[in-house]
């Protein structure tokens, strides 16, 4: 390796990690190994600006380490596999929601019912979780105790003689869902897109949906697939969590762009 191409790779090296909220720790602890990393990469910076000065450049390829000199081009190699193994494993989870199986080279975390608040409670939370398909218990005493809350399970609530954005009729079908591993570090689920900006890679596109306005409980807005599963077992009327369709209000919200009345689809976005 020549001095050009050790300063090449000094400065090709010099990188940042943005964390994704919803994995605050585990980025953390990245951008700590990366921040150790650069302070490395610095110090090899300002060795070889010195080298350079001296005239050492010329020999930069055959220095040997008996005078306690730092040998240059093992300590990039190093460098450059410690930053390799880093980058790998820097990546993101997201929930498909709707569906049971994960997008292109993502993995899958684990399969699950999508489950949240009933939609007659006025109190108690508000998002939506993945309950995955293998509980295991700790302390706990069977029977409903009437304290604290209860997760009921969700349903598609798409009235037949109403718009249906989807190839079937899922009106009361049981919704499944299912987390994601992707090596991407970033995602975003971006409402009223069915494609992502530049730069961002599409996960999966589909409707926004979320509880009923006129239902006490609260409620968060998701993006389900806009080729949506449905549980086995589940086709009754069973209420329990309800998922509708968003419709754009002209107002606040400027028409044009947006159309009233109009339902809003949705893109979940990686980078």
């Amino acid at each position: 390796m020549n001095a050009i191409g050790i300063f090449f790779i000094l400065v090709s090296l010099d990188f940042k990690v943005v964390c994704n909220e919803n994995e605050e720790p585990t980025c953390q602890n990245l951008k700590e190994s990366v921040r150790e990393l650069q302070n490395e990469l610095e110090s090899l910076k300002k060795e070889f600006r010195v080298m350079q000065t001296d005239g050492a450049t010329r020999s930069v390829e055959k220095r040997f380490v008996a005078d306690g000199e730092r040998d240059i081009d093992a300590t990039v190699t190093k460098l450059e596999k410690d930053v390799k193994s880093l980058v790998e494993g820097i990546g993101s989870t997201y929930v498909r929601w709707g569906r049971t199986t994960c997008p292109g080279n993502t993995t899958v975390v684990y399969k699950g019912y999508m489950g949240g608040n009933v939609y007659s409670n006025t109190g108690g939370p508000a998002n939506f979780l993945c309950l995955p398909e293998d509980p295991t218990w700790g302390k706990y005493q069977d029977g409903i105790q009437g304290e604290g809350n209860k997760i009921f399970g969700s349903e598609y609530q798409i009235i037949k003689t109403n718009f249906n954005p989807f190839s079937q009729n899922m009106n009361d079908q049981d919704i499944p869902c299912v987390v994601c591993s992707t090596k991407r570090p970033l995602n975003i689920m971006v409402p009223a897109r069915t494609s992502c900006y530049t730069g961002w890679h599409l996960e999966y596109t589909g409707y926004l949906m979320t509880t009923m306005s006129i239902h006490n409980d609260a409620s968060e807005y998701v993006c389900i697939d806009g080729n949506p599963e449905a549980m086995i077992h589940g086709s009754a009327n069973t209420d329990g969590n309800t998922l509708h369709l968003v419709e754009a209000v002209c107002g606040t919200l400027p028409c044009l762009p947006y159309v009233d009345g109009r339902e809003l689809a949705c893109s979940v976005c990686s980078k």
